[in-house]
């Protein structure tokens, strides 16, 4: 069977041990990847979010492969953010001890970078949720070239983003400083 996402495609089967759902609609790739920044090495985890609209007028549903930087590659200022949402010091640790709830979590606040979405009908939904499984590798493997794009329509990339979370790197003032004449 042919599995194609975004342009992406295999006839490889997908795993679905390679990944925990963590939510109903969240899928997180169990083996993290490293990427270098400027001054250090960041752990990422690759994620594919499905939301499934059948419960809305709008029958289109999404499907999304991003990357989240895990816990401890977050600046401290981030990770004090994700902490902060929980008032009790006990909770606090708890959650440091659940991997795929903290990097929902990280999700959740913006932490992540999306790199493919596609919109998808009710009847092919779970062949595409499928598929996105199934190219996960050849994103994974490409991802240099995948944090190369732009991201946003000032020009900021999927490294400027993850400079941003990681070391606390004012996007905007990246954004001005390449395009600086």
């Amino acid at each position: 069977m042919k599995y194609e996402f975004h342009g992406m495609s295999t006839n490889n089967e997908p795993v679905d041990n390679e990944f925990t759902e963590v939510t109903e609609n969240l899928f997180i790739l169990n083996k993290p990847f490293n990427v270098e920044l400027d001054n250090k090495e960041v752990e990422l985890y690759l994620y594919i979010e499905a939301i499934y609209k059948e419960n809305y007028d709008d029958k289109n549903n999404l499907i999304t492969i991003g990357i989240v930087p895990s816990f401890n590659s977050l600046s401290e200022k981030h990770q004090q953010d994700i902490l902060n949402q929980y008032d009790i010091t006990e909770d606090r640790e708890k959650i440091k001890e659940d991997k795929y709830w903290l990097l929902s979590d990280i999700i959740s606040y913006g932490f992540s970078v999306t790199l493919h979405t596609e919109l998808v009908s009710d009847n092919t939904f779970e062949h595409k949720l499928q598929s996105a499984k199934a190219v996960h590798s050849a994103v994974t493997g490409l991802i240099g070239f995948e944090l190369d794009h732009m991201v946003n329509r000032i020009g900021n990339t999927g490294w400027d983003f993850l400079d941003e979370y990681c070391n606390d790197i004012d996007i905007l003032q990246l954004a001005l400083e390449r395009y600086k004449s």
